[in-house]
């Protein structure tokens, strides 16, 4: 075959396939070009919203990047207690990779209860799991109906954000072992700990409410895994802690009872049950926690060791800014009791400030420590301003004090402790204990009624620590809700005007405190400038975002509000036109031909009071016979149309825009009667020219 031959024949098999290209319509997937409109920027922003998507490799939340948590900072509280600074808190912001699932910047997230059991599961019993990792509570999970099941092993970081667990439920106390849910067993058990958390380990737990909760039916296990120790050990955040543990602002209300049988000690506290070192110099931190909690445990065999906040003590300790009510009914053998702590068995250091707490004990028991804050043995004291009350049994009228020591008593070390001198208790300890008072050179200051001593607490502590205490709240019928000390990690909102340039103006609202799901005032008054209609609030300079009227979830610390103006019906009916025109309604595809769409939106409003320079985006619309889609927004109102499946209905909907104040702006459609319809039809084979279709003599030739 010659080459002039074998150039016809190329040059006739090109064109068919072009024209087979065009007869079937698939234009693009034949031709070195492909006509469409660009893809814009999504004309939305998450401002504070909360987006949460499952992470396929472990079953649990991860936050939207950008979306900013919260959390109690250990590392500030000094500074706050001190007034160095405002907020003991700290927003952290999500800024994911693809390798630090776990990490601060993309914790796990628990949204739901059944990501509480995948959260469980997760944990299982082997403590590296949690160990460094970051856990973040978005939502309240409500347990009512439904199986709870403890963590059983954690030693990770758990920020609750303020969130409840409520109306939990837990009888039968079972364990993820990996494979399955097992029952808790009696003997050998080292997890001799009952809680939301069963046992702690260098974890730090913040933010967390768990109200409305019924621990029951306790099993009988130790912590030494014998029968002749304490154990078991139950507390309304963490059964047992280990080592180095901080539990911040976590606020419990609920119900603990026991048949227990075993010959143990049962403990049990209002936050914690114990917390042993498991290695030297390890210390509980405790900060701004609070407690209400009712013990019901029958058996005469056994004692009990109580207390508001923590149970059973080993190791150092600091109490800072809490506060305990604590209900026992009981019929044992022995008891151990204080609002604050029930017993410390050898400690050797206690910082313990700013504590208020009450007990109401029904008991017959032969034996009974009761103390109105703490029962301890040890060193190394440092108690100030604590208040306390209480009553302990019927059968003899005695002083309950506010601190009962094992043997030798301190005589430095306490300073403003108060006590309710003249209620009804039963105190009857076994030789070699001594109440604190008994060494002590200027005995603390003592109430002949509850009133008297709260009314004490409330000038010190409204006087001194007004950020950390409610004092309005000290004395009242406790829950979660009203605790006096529950930092309930609010926002400071600032509320201003935008103007042009960055520039703000005040709109005579005061800055204040509010929390997620609080009302946000409106502009009033002389603040409402002439054609302006309050829409609501916005953190988004940008204006892409909805206006709120309430504080959303996730809103935190110091924070300004822009208010977000919109314009009368009868200014836009009067002062803005809209039109659409087309240059063509109908073309035929050549890949050079279009139909250009032109959107206009005119302002003709002048004078005081009126939008200056206003500016215009225009968003477009089509509708097919598929449906409605967005094809894009713009400034320069014109669309230009070349595909043929840009073939449909046009309208478009529009933003103006204020000059001068960004936030002050319209939103409106163009009528119905402007819609446009346009044709791109498909291209005709006869109406197909090529030019300049050339082969050279050095083409290789095809055979297929």
């Amino acid at each position: 075959m010659n080459s002039k031959t074998l150039r016809a024949k190329y040059l006739k098999f090109a064109i068919l396939i072009i024209s087979v290209c065009f007869i079937l319509g698939a234009i693009s997937a034949c031709l070195p070009f492909n006509i469409s409109i660009p893809t814009l920027d999504n004309d939305t922003i998450s401002n504070t919203a909360m987006i949460i998507t499952q992470n396929s490799s472990d079953g649990l939340g991860e936050f939207n990047d950008g979306y900013t948590y919260v959390y109690t900072d250990k590392t500030k509280i000094d500074n706050f207690r001190a007034g160095l600074i405002n907020y003991d808190i700290t927003l952290h912001s999500v800024a994911k990779t693809s390798t630090n699932r776990g990490s601060q910047d993309n914790p796990y997230v628990i949204a739901t209860t059944t990501d509480w059991e995948t959260f469980v599961k997760f944990c299982g019993v082997d403590l590296t799991k949690s160990t460094d990792k970051y856990f973040v509570l978005a939502n309240d999970l409500d347990f009512d109906g439904i199986d709870f099941h403890p963590v059983s092993k954690f030693g990770g970081t758990f920020y609750g954000m303020g969130h409840k667990l409520l109306n939990i439920n837990c009888s039968n106390w079972q364990y993820w072992n990996g494979v399955a849910y097992v029952t808790i067993g009696t003997t050998g058990q080292t997890n001799s700990g009952f809680g939301v958390f069963c046992s702690v380990t260098n974890a730090t737990i913040t933010d967390l409410i768990n109200q409305d909760y019924t621990f029951a039916d306790i099993p009988n296990t130790n912590v030494s895994g014998t029968s002749a120790y304490h154990g078991p050990y139950t507390g309304g955040i963490v059964g047992i802690s280990y080592g180095n543990s901080f539990i911040l602002n976590c606020h419990t209300s609920g119900n603990v009872n026991s048949n227990i049988t075993t010959d143990n000690y049962f403990v049990t506290g209002g936050i914690i049950g114990a917390h042993t070192p498991s290695g030297s110099n390890k210390t509980l931190y405790l900060y701004r926690c609070s407690s209400n909690f009712a013990c019901n445990v029958d058996n005469s065999s056994i004692g009990i060791m109580c207390g508001g906040i923590i149970g059973d003590l080993w190791s150092l300790i600091t109490i800072l800014d809490c506060v305990a009510n604590v209900y026992l009914s009981t019929n044992i053998n022995t008891i151990w009791i204080g609002s604050i702590i029930g017993w410390s068995e050898t400690a050797d250091g206690y910082n313990l400030e700013n504590l208020v707490g009450k007990i109401d004990a029904d008991t017959t028991a032969s034996e009974c420590i009761a103390s109105a804050l703490a029962g301890m043995r040890g060193n190394n004291f440092n108690i100030s301003n604590t208040y306390s009350e209480g009553t302990v049994g019927s059968t003899t009228k005695q002083q309950m004090f506010p601190f009962v020591h094992y043997s030798t008593v301190p005589t430095t070390g306490f300073s403003n402790i108060n006590t309710v001198k003249t209620l009804d208790t039963y105190s009857q300890a076994p030789s070699g204990y001594a109440d604190s008072l008994t060494n002590i050179s200027g005995e603390p200051t003592e109430f002949s009624t509850s009133s008297e001593m709260l009314s004490k607490a409330k000038t010190f502590f409204g006087a001194n620590y007004p950020q950390i205490w409610d004092t309005g709240k000290i004395g009242t019928d406790y829950t979660p809700d009203n605790s006096p000390v529950r930092n309930f990690l609010t926002a400071n909102v600032t509320f201003s005007n935008l103007l042009s340039g960055g520039g703000e103006e005040g709109l005579g609202i005061a800055t204040a405190e509010y929390r997620a799901g609080d009302a946000l005032p409106s502009p009033s008054g002389s603040y409402l400038k002439p054609n302006h209609t309050f829409r609501g609030w916005t953190m988004d300079k940008t204006g892409k975002s909805d206006p709120i009227n309430e504080l959303p979830t996730g809103v935190f610390g110091d924070v300004t509000f822009y208010a977000v103006w919109g314009l009368p019906d009868s200014y836009a009916t009067s002062n803005i036109k809209t039109s659409l025109s087309a240059d063509k309604n109908t073309i035929e595809y050549d890949s050079v031909a279009s139909i250009t769409l032109t959107a206009k939106v005119e302002h003709t409003g002048t004078g005081d009071g009126y939008m200056k320079n206003p500016s215009f985006t225009y968003y477009w619309k089509q509708t097919t016979a598929e449906g409605t889609v967005d094809k894009g927004n713009n400034t320069t109102g014109e669309l230009n149309l070349k595909l043929v499946k840009d073939s449909g209905d046009y309208t478009y909907s529009y933003r103006i825009k204020d000059d001068l104040e960004p936030l002050w702006f319209y939103d409106g459609e163009c009528a119905s009667s402007e819609e446009k319809t346009i044709t791109i039809e498909k291209g005709k084979l006869e109406h197909m020219t090529i030019k300049d279709f050339k082969i050279s003599s050095s083409t290789v030739p095809y055979y297929g």
